[in-house]
């Protein structure tokens, strides 16, 4: 008697996000699956006439099984593999833009927790949107697969980046910086590049460990920043920056153990950028403060609001032909002398190289976004399959008098001395908040209007505020 074939497990689609592909190691995202995914990932590239895809990974303790993986299902659709080891996201993105291939999958959760991990694919230097990440999931369902025997390569780019830096950022003065590399891939090449602009560095965690036994790689969350302000003060340096788990976000910290939010380092880079680009746009984020746009406005530029997600705002710069633009998570795209992808380490360099031409501290060149009150970006968790269907809701029942009401992404409602934001997240099982006034008590009220939406939506909710 014959055995039945065994039956193939089911692919969880909710893995297969707005931009990049992200889940549990081993549970939602094992060997299996990714080496199917790799081969989808293959087969769509053949069929945009890309023969070789370059791969990359991060430090995660998951990612040189998967890695692996990948390889192989690259391969197997005949496409072509070109290693470049352990390295963060953006200079996956720089061999894009300086080898002979300009597409690519890196192998990253980026900021989410130890156990997940996940994939960003690149297909000739655009990331990936969620119509062609669902294109994926489609192959891999169907088991729609090219076939073939792909040849595989290395290439190490890690040099070749860091000159490329060296070469095109020039420091007035030394600084001392403190790095925080949080245990993460950035620690390959951050401390190296500041050390070789000149700078003293006191790095932090620049060992790569994969469970990340200090604190998180996530530099919007302030106590991830800790540490890095309390050596910032002790050290008497000019200021400290943090990467995320991938390199393609910051954070700054100044001379007084004081985070900067991205909004101020946008500002600082649209001060120098703009003037070479008169009257050009500069792209930012639905997150990101109305003082943005006012100073942009004033510097000459064209503030261009639009949505959450790197891979939206790289297409948006693209539109746009804007010389930068950045998202209040501190993605950073800068297109004045670099490629316009985001590179954390990248604009912390060129922040390094504006402070460095400047007599005042950084806490006067960077504070320009701090007054007013605002909260932190609020999470309310909600079931992945849930959170969209009831953004949808809310979006339906929003009425708000005397207000101006923008649903590029999510909910935004503007009120003349102040504003709230709700929308999923394109990453986490979560819808998330933020809100901003002229005073506590008018971001409380925004914030009560807010709520009493949220419950209409679904009573059942406990909105974080």
């Amino acid at each position: 008697m014959s055995k039945r074939p065994a039956a193939k497990a089911s692919v969880p689609a909710e893995i297969f996000r707005a931009y990049d592909i992200r889940g549990i190691a081993g549970d939602e995202l094992d060997g299996d699956l990714v080496r199917r995914i790799g081969q989808a990932i293959g087969s769509e590239a053949l069929a945009l006439g890309i023969d070789t895809l370059l791969a990359a990974r991060d430090g995660r303790l998951s990612s040189p099984e998967l890695f692996e993986a990948l390889g192989a299902g690259i391969r197997a659709s005949g496409c072509n593999v070109v290693s470049l080891g352990i390295a963060p996201t953006p200079v996956l993105y720089f061999a894009t833009h300086t080898s002979p291939h300009d597409s690519g999958v890196m192998m990253t959760a980026s900021h989410n927790p130890s156990d997940y991990n996940g994939l960003k694919p690149v297909f000739r230097r655009t990331s990936m949107d969620s119509d062609q990440i669902q294109q994926i999931l489609l192959r891999v369902e169907q088991d729609r697969f090219a076939h073939g025997a792909g040849q595989i390569g290395e290439l190490s780019v890690l040099e070749d980046y860091l000159r490329f830096i060296t070469d095109n950022v020039r420091l007035q003065r030394p600084l001392k910086v403190v790095i925080d590399c949080a245990n993460a891939v950035p620690a390959v090449v951050a401390p190296a590049l500041f050390e070789r602009l000149g700078c003293e560095v006191v790095a932090l965690h620049s060992e790569l460990d994969g469970n990340f036994p200090n604190h998180h790689p996530d530099p919007t969350v302030s106590e991830n920043l800790a540490e890095l302000c309390r050596e910032v003060v002790a050290g008497k340096a000019d200021f400290g920056v943090a990467f995320d788990g991938d390199g393609d976000r910051l954070g700054i910290v100044d001379e007084t153990g004081t985070v900067i939010e991205a909004e101020s380092m946008l500002q600082l880079l649209a001060e120098d950028i703009l003037p070479r680009y008169p009257g050009a746009d500069i792209v930012y984020d639905v997150k990101c403060s109305t003082r943005l746009p006012r100073r942009i406005r004033e510097l000459g530029g064209k503030p261009c609001m639009r949505r959450s997600g790197h891979s939206f705002m790289k297409l948006a710069m693209r539109e746009t032909g804007a010389p930068l633009g950045g998202e209040l998570s501190a993605h950073i795209f800068i297109k004045d002398r670099w490629f316009g992808f985001d590179d954390g380490v990248y604009a912390a360099a060129r922040v390094a190289e504006l402070l460095a031409a400047r007599s005042e501290p950084a806490s006067v060149a960077l504070g320009a976004s701090r007054e007013g009150c605002r909260t932190e970006e609020l999470r309310l968790p909600v079931p992945e399959a849930r959170k969209f269907p009831l953004m949808d809701a809310i979006l339906e029942l929003a009425d708000f008098e005397q207000a101006e009401i923008i649903k590029i992404d999510g909910l935004r409602v503007e009120y003349a001395d102040g504003w709230g934001l709700i929308r999923a997240s394109n990453t986490t099982p979560a819808l998330l908040c933020r809100f901003e006034a002229d005073t506590q008590e008018r971001l409380e009220a925004i914030q009560a209007d807010f709520r009493k939406l949220i419950l209409r939506a679904d009573d059942s909710l406990q909105p974080p505020f």
